[in-house]
C-alpha cells in the first residue's frame, strides 16, 4: 500500500500545470486557481464541471468518491493531499455520488485529514474537476 502511495504521489507530481495528470489511475485533475476560489453548492459544481474548458478539454466532470479518494494521502495532515498539485485547499470537496437513502446528499472528501463523508448538496463546498485520460493501469 505505501508504495502504491508512493507511485500515485510520484507521478502526480511529474505533470502538474492546471491540470494534473495521474499515469497510474488514468486521470487528469483540475488544478488552477478556481479549485481553491469557488464556493458552490453540488448542482452548480456539477454545473461548472460540464462547462469547464481547460487545455482545450471539454468533457470534465465530478469525480465520483472513489476517484476522489486516489488524491488522499494519509500521511498528511491540512492538507492531507497527495503532491503534485499547485492549488490546494484544506476543505470538503464534492463527489458526484450520491448518499444512498437521502437524495439530499452527496459523498465528498475533506481534505484536511482524508475523511470521506456526506453532505447537504445545497450547501457550498469546492470541487475539482476531472476527466479519464486512459483507461486505469491493471
Amino acid at each position: 500500500m505505501k508504495k502504491t502511495l508512493l507511485i500515485l504521489a510520484t507521478v502526480v507530481g511529474l505533470q502538474a500545470g492546471e491540470m494534473a495528470i495521474d499515469g497510474y489511475t488514468g486521470l487528469t485533475w483540475q488544478d488552477n486557481p478556481a479549485v481553491v476560489d469557488n464556493l458552490v453548492t453540488y448542482k452548480k459544481a456539477y454545473l461548472y464541471c460540464q462547462e469547464l474548458t481547460l487545455g482545450g478539454h471539454t468533457d470534465w466532470r465530478v469525480p465520483t468518491i472513489t476517484e476522489l479518494l486516489t488524491l488522499v494521502s494519509y500521511n498528511k495532515y491540512k492538507p492531507a493531499l497527495i503532491g503534485g498539485f499547485n492549488y490546494v485547499e484544506d476543505n470538503f470537496y464534492w463527489s458526484s455520488t450520491s448518499f444512498k437513502g437521502d437524495s439530499t446528499k452527496n459523498w465528498g472528501v475533506d481534505f484536511r485529514d482524508g475523511a470521506s463523508e456526506p453532505n447537504g448538496i445545497s450547501y457550498d463546498r469546492r470541487v475539482r474537476c476531472v476527466r479519464t485520460t486512459n483507461p486505469p493501469k491493471q
